[in-house]
């Protein structure tokens, strides 16, 4: 089956339940991998991170390496129990839809518009304005930069 990806920016709206539905794309390729929920997590640039299952995986093997190998394992684990601790898995309903819990809204600061965005091994979830003040002012001008670096 090779890695899935999530790729693509799609707007919606979280409904009066905290509720918000997943992309037609991603879900798909969780079916694909007979998956039921995605996992929900908090994201250090202020959104939140959707993972499928075998992406989510995938994170957990780069925290147990990295705290094998690297000389700060100590924080690496903390910062592991932070994550793992705080994240949930997103049952999907037969409407396509997944419940966003109330400590991860609030954390990344979602309000009734939202954009999901796929960013390859993920897919983030972000407040709509939040979201275009980012890629104005961060994410843009460093793919400028990073592109020019690596020829894209």
């Amino acid at each position: 089956m090779g890695i899935s990806v999530l790729i693509g920016k799609y707007d919606y709206t979280l409904d009066d339940k905290n509720r918000l539905v997943v992309p037609p794309k991603f879900r798909k390729l969780l079916e694909q991998e007979k998956g039921s929920h995605f996992f929900l997590a908090k994201n250090v640039d202020g959104c939140l991170s959707l993972f499928l299952p075998s992406q989510w995986e995938g994170h957990l093997m780069k925290f147990d390496e990295a705290a094998k190998t690297q000389k700060n394992a100590t924080a690496i684990r903390a910062a592991k129990r932070d994550l793992f601790n705080t994240a949930e898995e997103a049952l999907v309903d037969e409407q396509g839809r997944i419940l966003v819990p109330e400590s991860l809204k609030e954390q990344a600061h979602l309000r009734k518009d939202v954009i999901v965005a796929g960013a390859g091994d993920k897919a983030e979830i972000w407040d709509a304005q939040r979201y275009e003040r980012h890629m104005a002012k961060q994410a843009k001008p460093a793919f400028e930069k990073v592109a020019k670096e690596l020829a894209f």
